[in-house]
């Protein structure tokens, strides 16, 4: 009887079951499961011939008191099975004596094809000449390869080959060896890549993540505190990518803290040596074959926007939008002969302490915030307000075209002069919407302000004139002599929605013919290159989230026009791009920071990165609410759904609209611009 019980004990700690087959766990088309090595575990996932493990799982980071750092590897001393889960256990000890027990429980996910580890590491005996430790739990592809084998994705920060960003963007160098992000600079804490012969695609992603830190954690020098909670994703090893999570969050070889650089930096990030200190953290892991990069994309983000599954925060739009137009009624201003509002506001200040030039679109947005007026004013028989939107429209409308035919874009009413800047077109493109919009209410109501429509055509007919023959429009143009500025082709999707609605209004002909050849470069140029860039007229020609709202705008707009069908595919594209800008989960703002103006009990989900190559992310996603609602009615993908409401409320947490939670310093419906997530914020 002993003999029997003691066989039966091995068995379950070996790894290997009473049919001599291994342990393993399915989940998907992957297998997980238990490696023996020399009487110790390891890990392995596989799918086909095609595998990631673990041959060392334990891994840790030492830091001595003199600031020297080494890594700790070894296999599992004991792995168990029992009802579906794996307990693998285990040991380390440092050369000064400092002990640290492991304990990773691994199990299935099968709702989302994946498996879940969690991951507890505890200080069991604490040597004064350590100070910190790190662990990392990773998988790494057995094969050698090289970094052009693969397409990977990072939301934000990395996708396919990265070819686009600039110098100083995380992930602009593939002859790196480290790859490591952190967390709370990402939309959702995730990282895959896929191998581009094969389809075989390995994805890891922080579940549960916390994102937790302190004001003084914002430097390049190592931080070693037990209050850091945030995690990096990322990998290393060019040739054999070693794939999964840092804890705490160490960033490198290069990293955005304390600003982005064309250099190789890390900001280290310890845990304290101290007796009975103890780490937890989860991970789901994930190994598919897919087809191509978009759908790899498209199921990895949905599978752990499912896993995450952000909260819907509730709002009062009506209040919301009620306190918007209280806002540009009352920052509205007169200024020699001119009308509009405020570039900008000071918080804390008023109205004498505005920024009064007009901005025609982007951040401006004179002539949409007219309209905006003037839909109010007619809702509800204001004809003040009415009047005050017609004014400022007026003004853009009879003095903005400059003799050569090209609209300018920014006006400063005090000296009353146009700023020398080039036309871009994502200010004529957001100006030019504006102006129709307005003009559609007003003719809504019987009352046709054709100077306006007039304008309209003359700016469309300048752009007819400088269309390229490949159907593109370069970005900027010198408004007094018409001469290309800047001859990039980024920006062509900006003036397609304009074009399709003036040829809905006017009939006119060559308006469709010129917008179906931009439609066509478009969609060779972003779509089939997976390349949406430079739309964010203050950070150029860079892969940004502006660019794919244009871009989505453009390919809905053309598929009203003649509903051809690959119109649709580019929006799809479009759309599950988009969501991997937008934060989908709760990064904490640190209690003790006196200088985040984001208010701290609000949470971040709905905030968007605005560009790779820098740290800033603000509300812009909002306009788009009901554009990807629209992807969501021709897919019904319930994750687009559920993307378009996060869209529509979330986005609100950085207004003042809630008078029971103000943010300090902002006036009723006062918008935050931007922010930093991640440090500093």
């Amino acid at each position: 009887m002993k003999f029997y019980l003691s066989v039966f004990c091995w068995i379950l700690f070996s790894g290997i079951s009473r049919a001599g087959k291994p342990l393993a766990l399915k989940s998907g088309a992957s297998t997980l499961s238990i490696i023996q090595i020399n009487k110790k575990f390891g890990i392995r996932l596989q799918l086909s011939n095609d595998s990631y493990q673990q041959l060392k799982p334990m891994a840790l980071e030492i830091v001595d008191q003199n600031g020297s750092a080494l890594w700790i590897e070894q296999a599992y001393d004991n792995v168990r099975q029992r009802n579906g889960t794996f307990y693998c256990t285990g040991e380390l000890k440092t050369a000064n004596g400092s002990t640290f027990s492991f304990k990773d429980i691994y199990k299935t996910a099968a709702a989302t094809g994946s498996f879940e580890v969690e991951r507890t590491v505890k200080v069991t005996f604490a040597d004064v000449r350590d100070m910190g430790f790190s662990t990392r739990i990773a998988f790494q592809r057995p094969v050698k390869s090289t970094m052009s084998d693969y397409d990977f994705f990072v939301p934000a920060v990395w996708y396919k080959d990265n070819k686009n960003v600039s110098p100083a963007a995380l992930a602009s160098n593939l002859t790196d060896n480290d790859y490591w992000f952190r967390e709370d600079r990402l939309p959702l804490p995730l990282m895959m890549l896929r191998q581009k012969s094969t389809g075989v695609t390995f994805s890891v992603f922080h579940k549960n993540a916390d994102g937790a830190t302190f004001t003084g954690e914002n430097g390049l020098d190592r931080v070693t505190d037990g209050r850091m909670k945030f995690a990096s994703v990322g990998m290393c090893n060019n040739r054999q990518p070693l794939v999964g999570i840092l804890y705490p969050g160490t960033e490198g070889e290069r990293t955005g803290v304390r600003g982005m650089a064309n250099t190789k930096r890390w900001a280290y990030r310890s845990h304290p040596v101290t007796l009975n200190y103890m780490q937890n953290y989860k991970l789901a892991i994930s190994l598919t074959k897919e087809n191509d990069y978009l759908t790899t994309l498209k199921n990895t983000w949905n599978r752990y926007y499912h896993i995450q599954n952000p909260t819907l925060y509730p709002v009062d739009l009506e209040k919301v939008y009620a306190q918007h137009i209280s806002i540009l009624n009352q920052y509205w201003r007169q200024v020699n002969n001119t009308a509009g509002v405020p570039f900008r506001i000071k918080v804390g200040g008023t109205a004498a302490d505005a920024d009064y030039n007009w901005n025609m679109g982007f951040v401006g947005q004179e002539i949409a915030n007219g309209a905006l007026l003037i839909r109010e004013g007619l809702n509800t028989s204001d004809n003040e307000l009415k009047g005050k939107g017609e004014q400022i429209i007026d003004f853009w409308a009879d003095k903005s075209l400059a003799p050569s035919g090209i609209p300018r874009i920014w006006y400063d009413p005090y000296p009353q002069t146009w700023r020398k800047i080039p036309t871009h077109l994502r200010n004529l493109g957001d100006g030019m919407n504006g102006l129709l919009y307005a003009w559609n209410l007003e003719k809504k109501k019987g009352v046709d302000k054709s100077n306006w429509l007039k304008t309209a055509g003359k700016v469309a007919n300048w752009l007819l004139s400088v269309q390229n023959t490949d159907g593109s429009f370069y970005q900027q143009y010198d408004y007094s002599s018409g001469a290309v500025t800047n001859n990039t082709k980024n920006n062509t999707s900006n003036v397609v929605p304009f074009l399709v609605d003036l040829y809905n209004i006017t009939g006119t002909d060559k308006y469709k013919q010129a917008v179906l050849k931009a439609g066509n470069f478009i969609y060779k140029d972003i779509y089939k290159n997976f390349k949406y860039a430079g739309g964010a007229a203050d950070n150029p020609n860079v892969p940004d989230k502006e660019a794919v709202s244009m871009a989505l705008r453009a390919f809905l707009a053309l598929h009203d026009l003649d509903k051809d069908a690959r119109w649709l595919d580019a929006a799809k594209q479009a759309a599950y791009y988009y969501q991997t800008w937008v934060y989908s989960w709760n990064v904490p703002i640190p209690q003790d920071d006196a200088d985040a103006i984001f208010p701290k009990k609000r949470s971040v989900t709905g905030l968007s990165l605005i560009a790779t190559g820098n740290n800033f992310a603000d509300s812009y996603a909002a306009i788009d609410a009901f554009n990807i609602y629209r992807v969501y009615l021709y897919t019904n993908d319930k994750n687009l759904l559920s993307f378009s409401k996060l869209l529509l409320r979330n986005t609100k947490q950085y207004v003042n609209w809630n008078p029971n939670d103000p943010i300090p310093g902002f006036a009723p419906g006062f918008l935050g611009e931007a922010l930093t997530v991640t440090i500093a914020r």
